[in-house]
């Protein structure tokens, strides 16, 4: 589903099992067809203008079959978002971003260790990430198509979102009826009950998708299970705790579990950072760790320097930084690029003359530990701070031999 290997061992199992061949077809053929097929269908959608042929029946049920389980396959044809200012605007079907990669990476690697783990007969833990992230990388956006893949084309799945207040599960709510309203008549299960900002329920999948505000003191969760679910702004609820004492549990120990926990940074020594670090440390059973910086989405973070621009050496250092820590974070050696750089060091600027650097660093952080600010005054600047913290390195491990 979310893996290469996995889903393509599934299609191989499930063409040999139907005697039907499964294809992905091409993305422009497949656009093309799904507009023939969207003509087909009546205005009023009480139905079909005339009788499916033999080839378009196959062709349904290819796309039925192979979306189910091919999540990427699903998203580039048939997943359509609010797209970002940065590549346009407007509302369009999902196109991957580097960094929305990164995420769903974690996720795949989390699904071939269960199946894995299945093959020898030992548990598997599912898909719970802690996902500590910069801002407006696209991964509330990642979180909600992978939501609404899972409930849209697998019968009886349980899901929940949730974030801190109304207005922001609003958003996730309409995020939500975009994705399921703009799904082709042959994909779209019907919507048999819908409380706005509270309760989705489709009658032919039998799935059903809960929202819930994290400012209630209690009962996150409680008392259900949740096949798949993502809290996002998880940093600034205001009763953490109900988390692990009323929503963890609610999480199925299944290879079909899917959890995402969302959040930047708001302060240090708080639930958030405590979590973070437990889990990154492999503290925490079952959860694992994900961060991705501000520069791991190459599109965004970029500005047109003037001629003759060259970085300050603060930005040099934080260029330093970054090739020296990104293969831990985005799996590659980044060296930012001068658009990147000029943006970073203009828009630190802003945010150090209007005294909330701490503000600037905790959204585009480089690492989890320059993310991590102190929220009260200190003896010591947050320039000085960060100075000192850029001028850091690994320490590198040796072995003093005494002899006797």
């Amino acid at each position: 589903m979310y893996s290469q290997r996995i889903t393509d061992e599934n299609l191989q199992r499930l063409e040999s099992h139907l005697n039907f061949p499964l294809v992905r077809v091409d993305l422009g053929r497949c656009l093309d067809i799904i507009e023939h097929l969207k003509r087909l269908w009546k205005d009023d959608e009480t139905g079909l203008r005339r009788p499916l042929t033999t080839e378009e029946k196959k062709f349904i049920l290819n796309e039925q079959l192979v979306s189910q389980l091919d999540f990427r396959y699903w998203t580039e044809r048939y997943c359509f978002i609010q797209r970002d200012g940065a590549v346009g605007g407007g509302v369009g079907r999902m196109e991957m971003w580097e960094s929305q990669i990164i995420l769903l990476n974690a996720i795949a690697a989390c699904e071939e260790r269960d199946t894995d783990a299945l093959r020898n007969d030992a548990t598997a833990d599912g898909a719970l990430i802690v996902d500590h992230k910069d801002r407006q990388i696209g991964h509330t956006m990642l979180s909600r198509a992978l939501c609404m893949h899972r409930l849209t084309t697998h019968p009886h799945t349980r899901g929940m979102a949730a974030s801190v207040d109304e207005d922001k599960v609003l958003e996730l709510y309409d995020r939500d009826k975009l994705i399921w309203s703009s799904l082709p008549w042959y994909l779209k299960p019907q919507l048999g009950f819908d409380v706005k900002g509270e309760h989705l329920y489709w009658d032919r999948v039998n799935s059903r998708l809960l929202y819930q505000q994290g400012k209630q003191q209690s009962g996150l969760g409680q008392g259900r299970q949740f096949d798949v679910s993502h809290i996002t702004e998880v940093a600034s609820l205001p009763y953490p705790a109900m988390l692990e004492h009323d929503f963890f549990p609610a999480l199925p120990q299944s290879p079909y579990t899917l959890c995402i926990l969302e959040s930047t940074a708001q302060g240090r020594r708080n639930y958030w950072h405590d979590l973070t670090e437990r889990v990154r440390k492999h503290r925490t059973a079952r959860w694992v760790y994900c961060f991705v910086p501000y520069y791991a989405e190459r599109r965004k973070y970029r500005r047109t320097p003037p001629v003759g621009w060259t970085p300050s050496d603060l930005t040099m250092m934080h260029a330093k930084k970054v090739y020296e820590t990104s293969r831990e974070f985005v799996g590659q050696d980044m060296l930012l690029s001068k658009e990147t750089l000029y943006w970073y060091e203009t828009t630190r600027a802003e945010y150090q003359d209007s005294g909330k650097l701490n503000l600037f660093l905790t959204n585009y952080a480089a690492t989890p530990e320059e993310s991590f600010q102190h929220t009260n005054l200190s003896a010591f600047s947050t320039e000085v701070i960060e100075r000192l913290r850029l001028g850091t390195r690994e320490g590198t491990p040796y072995e003093v031999r005494t002899t006797v």
